[in-house]
């Protein structure tokens, strides 16, 4: 018997096969975004910051006239780590958004990081913080650690 004939006789199989390969695919990112969650948290913890899942700060606001890309788009934050420091507040988060035009748009997803002086007192000029991104060669979690707030760039 021909494959060809073997599976219009039974469509069912390979509707069981398809279910099965999207639920493999859909376990394996979620046991991947819990992996992910968790790095985060203890990597806050050991910061001495929080945090968030989701953008909850509404940082996407305030980075938008400070990102560092050209022609970047669809911008999206999330795993935000934040926490403040004398003066100052400070954001370390995952930053989601395309590039490119039209056929060659490809969408990236990158770590990123700045500071701003607290609101209880005025901001001086030269003080909105600029924003850095993370080498996007490294893992998404050694991202977060280049970033450390404590280092301050060193």
């Amino acid at each position: 018997m021909e494959f060809r004939t073997w599976l219009q006789e039974n469509p069912g199989v390979l509707l069981s096969v398809l279910v099965a390969v999207t639920a493999l695919a859909l376990l394996l990112e979620t046991t991947s975004r819990r992996r992910r969650r968790r790095s985060l948290r203890e990597l806050a913890a050991k910061w001495g910051m929080t945090y968030s899942p989701t953008d909850r700060l509404r940082l996407m606001a305030r980075i938008v006239e400070r990102f560092p890309v050209a022609g970047a788009a669809d911008l999206e934050v999330s795993d935000v780590i934040y926490g403040s420091e004398g003066e100052r507040y400070r954001y370390v988060f995952t930053v989601r958004y395309t590039v490119g035009i039209i056929r060659g748009k490809r969408s990236l997803r990158r770590v990123a990081g700045f500071s701003e002086a607290r609101r209880s007192r005025a901001v001086l000029p030269g003080e909105t913080g600029e924003m850095m991104m993370a080498d996007e060669q490294l893992s998404l979690v050694d991202q977060y650690r280049s970033l450390d707030p404590r280092s301050d760039g060193k």
